[in-house]
């Protein structure tokens, strides 16, 4: 696809499907985008509005948090959790509240339940 400049509004229209209490990964969104997800975490970075456009949704792909421009990785996890998001004991998102982009506009598969993937259990 194009640059950051011609992947920014697309990719912060999609985040927009990341309701409260939910997040993506960088990986998930590089698909859709047709980029990495090295990228994708540049285009959150560049985010001009964070409050409009919740770029703290993203989160890696093993449910770690990644960075965050607006005060680092403790302000996105406070975010994420007055949102309702959980995390396991190793300090990641719990499973539960990833949803995948790009299987959810590929196949209508929003959460990983629907995939009909084996869940690992969570550990407390």
């Amino acid at each position: 696809m194009g640059g950051l400049r011609e992947l920014a509004p697309i990719a912060y229209t999609l985040l927009q499907l990341v309701s409260p209490g939910r997040v993506t990964t960088y990986s998930s969104l590089a698909k859709v985008l047709g980029t990495s997800p090295r990228v994708v975490g540049q285009l959150m970075a560049m985010n001009p509005d964070p409050v409009v456009v919740p770029c703290h949704r993203v989160v890696r792909s093993d449910g770690s948090l990644g960075g965050y421009s607006m005060g680092g990785p403790r302000v996105k996890r406070r975010l994420l959790e007055m949102e309702g998001v959980t995390f396991d004991w190793r300090g990641r998102v719990r499973r539960v509240h990833i949803i995948y982009i790009d299987k959810m506009l590929l196949d209508g598969s929003l959460f990983p339940e629907d995939l009909g993937e084996p869940q690992p259990p969570e550990v407390e």
